[in-house]
């Protein structure tokens, strides 16, 4: 009995001394948590401004750091760059000044799964995950970058042994600014929501063909973006934008090409005749786009691309500013390209054009319109072991001209070829030239008076100097009248008889057996080196055209 009396006085005495030492660890613990994270805070702050030579603040308005858990915790984060420490850095040892600094906030910076006692004793360690809230990043350029190196090769070797399971960034926003004083932002989005899988930034990740971004997947949804053009004339804008690396889409509404200036502003600023253009596409969907080959070398590979309903409004002061320079083509700017392109297939539906031209000689604006448009190209690259003569791109279309008369064409480009060789053929549909007026009116001083035209069709070679080709039409009826050079566009007596003289002695006014057989003529055009390709073909059917009705060129 005595026995039993000191084993449960000793027992007692075991537990009374087990929970004094597990108050002692809680109370140590408590005190270490509670120092813990002011001692953190400060010497974070200070390896920020030490590892950025001075030129990073940090300030937070809390941090918890919880060791049972491997959790850090920032709320109301602020990174913040000196722009006089930046200016010392640049004038002294150049080399140390970044090529842009940024500020950063965030409402509240989540890390967990960290195994401090790795980060404590050194060797590769991972996070579990990453989440920003709300985070507001300015990138502003300083200088010009000169540096071509990948981002791996930019972070310290302890940033590239960190493997992160997963980063999660929440109505995120980002802007750009590519001057060192600017407050204009070139490129800015918001309401980002991105998500990040499997990211290890390191050179094994780079090089591996199943990342992209150094990560096993990325989703990204973004509200809305916009994209200043260097120029100053145009703003590229959007609604929603939604992509998956692992999926291989990008999606985008409600993209728009705005111009931010007139066309007399545009043209006074470049010294010549400038085509001012508006540009709306409800809805974009590209399909297998290699975002691995993307963020490896820059080259772009598509597998598809859908433009849904887009409408394209352009006009042109010719009349106050001469057309110079050198106009575009579709070879040209290919070949100049300094990375990849290869898009397999790209379609365009419903697509709606308006062109307006005051040209030189005009009193009034003249307009061309096409509806219901449908475009598809395939091929379009500059990998010389895709395309060739042999192998083109093709481009096919058809649409409705004013509204009424149908067009269709395939265009075949050599876009690698030195030449600048394509060839364009195609078929016109039953209309009324009568529905040209609206632009051969203020042009060409010239009224279609009456005519029917049954069909018609064209081929043509071209090179980056000259075409060649021929042009059937069936047409019968055809009347013109000539116009006036002023302001009233009214038919002098004059006119009248040089209409008469037309339409009776010079014009032929129907096909052959009086319209029920086409009639052929011939396409011979140089080209004019300061409008873009798009003239160049629309002047191919004009000289096809007139060469058929036998109108003097």
């Amino acid at each position: 009995m005595e026995q039993e009396a000191k084993h449960t006085s000793k027992s007692k005495k075991y537990l009374a001394v087990g929970a004094t030492v597990l108050v002692v660890i809680l109370v140590l613990l408590l005190f270490v948590s509670q120092n813990l994270n002011t001692w953190a805070e400060q010497k974070l702050k200070k390896q920020i401004s030490t590892q950025s030579k001075g030129l990073y603040a940090l300030q937070m308005s809390r941090m918890n750091v919880s060791l049972l858990t491997g959790s850090v915790a920032l709320d109301s984060l602020e990174l913040t760059p000196s722009d006089s420490v930046w200016n010392h850095l640049q004038r002294t040892t150049p080399e140390d000044a970044p090529a842009s600094i940024s500020h950063l906030k965030a409402s509240k910076v989540q890390v967990r799964g960290i195994s401090f006692v790795k980060l404590l004793f050194g060797g590769a360690f991972g996070v579990s995950s990453i989440q920003l809230n709300h985070p507001d990043w300015t990138l502003q350029q300083m200088k010009k970058d000169t540096t071509s190196k990948p981002l791996h090769e930019t972070v310290g070797e302890k940033f590239r042994e960190i493997g992160i399971n997963e980063i999660n960034i929440k109505e995120g926003a980002f802007r750009f600014r590519n001057k060192p004083d600017s407050k204009a932002e070139l490129f800015s989005l918001s309401g980002a929501d991105v998500q990040a899988e499997g990211v290890q930034l390191d050179s094994v990740s780079f090089q591996d063909e199943t990342r992209a971004f150094y990560s096993k997947n990325i989703t990204a949804s973004v509200k809305k973006a916009s994209f200043m053009l260097p120029d100053g004339n145009y703003k590229i804008k959007s609604g929603l934008l939604q992509a998956s690396t692992k999926d291989k889409v990008l999606s985008v509404t409600q993209l728009q090409l705005i111009p931010l200036r007139s066309a007399t502003e545009m043209s006074r600023e470049a010294g010549q005749a400038v085509t001012r253009f508006h540009v709306q596409v409800p809805e974009l969907r590209l399909g297998k786009v290699d975002f691995g080959t993307m963020s490896r070398n820059s080259n772009i590979y598509i597998g598809s691309l859908v433009a849904q309903k887009p409408k394209v409004n352009a006009y042109k002061d010719g009349k106050m500013y001469p057309a110079k320079g050198s106009g575009i083509m579709p070879h040209e700017l290919i070949q100049k390209l300094t990375f990849g392109v290869n898009i397999r297939t790209a379609k365009v539906r419903d697509l709606y054009v308006r062109y307006e031209e005051l040209s030189e000689k005009a009193f009034k604006t003249g307009y061309v319109t096409g509806s219901n448009i449908d475009l598809t190209l395939t091929n379009l690259t500059n990998d010389k072991n895709l395309i060739s003569r042999k192998r083109p791109a093709v481009l096919k279309g058809s649409g409705l001209l004013m509204g009424k008369a149908r067009l269709q064409a395939t265009v075949r480009l050599a876009l690698l070829d030195p030449n600048w060789y394509h060839s364009i053929e195609g078929t016109i549909g039953k209309g009324y030239p009568a529905i040209l007026n609206p632009m051969v009116e203020p042009s060409m001083f010239v009224s279609v008076k009456s005519g029917v035209l049954q069909s018609g069709s064209f081929r043509v070679e071209l090179t980056k100097t000259s075409a060649q080709g021929s042009m059937k039409l069936q047409y019968e009826d055809f009347k013109i009248d000539m116009l006036n050079k002023d302001e009233e566009n009214k038919q002098s007596l004059g006119n009248k008889i040089k209409s008469l003289v037309a339409n009776k002695v010079v014009l032929k006014s129907a096909s052959e057996e009086d319209g029920k057989a086409p009639r052929e003529g011939k396409i011979q055009v140089k080209r004019r080196s300061e409008r873009s390709f798009l003239t160049y073909w629309k002047d191919c059917l004009a000289n096809g055209v007139l060469s058929v009705i036998g109108a003097p060129m």
